[in-house]
C-alpha cells in the first residue's frame, strides 16, 4: 500500500516517528509498501516498536546513534509513538480521518 492511502491518523504515525529519530520515519514509511491494508501496516509498526523497546541500545547502535541520542528520551519517544499506534488501532477506521493525499 502507498502511504498516500493511509488515513490522517495513521499517517501521523510516520510524522511522529520523525520526532523520535529520522531513520525511524524512513523505516516506518517504507514498511507500508509491503502491506495490503492500513491495519496490517499499523500492526507491523506496533511489532517493530515493541522490538525496538526490547533492545533500544541495539537499534541505536545499528544506526550509529548510540553516542548521540539520549536512551531515556529515545525510549520515551518510542513509548509515545507506540501509544499513538495503539490508539489508532482502537479507533474505527471511519473515525481516523480521510486520507490526506488522495
Amino acid at each position: 500500500m502507498d502511504t498516500d492511502c493511509l488515513t490522517s491518523m495513521a499517517y501521523e504515525t510516520i510524522t511522529l516517528a520523525y520526532g523520535v529519530l529520522d531513520v525511524l520515519r524512513s523505516e516506518i514509511g517504507a514498511s507500508a509498501s509491503g502491506c495490503s491494508s492500513e491495519e496490517e501496516f499499523l500492526e507491523g509498526v506496533k511489532k517493530q516498536l515493541q522490538d525496538i523497546l526490547s533492545a533500544p541500545q541495539d537499534y541505536l547502535d545499528f544506526w550509529n546513534y548510540l553516542e548521540t541520542v539520549d536512551i531515556r528520551q529515545f525510549k520515551a519517544g518510542i513509548q509515545g509513538l507506540l501509544a499513538h499506534v495503539e490508539k489508532t488501532l482502537s479507533t474505527p477506521c471511519q473515525d481516523r480521518g480521510a486520507a490526506e493525499f488522495i
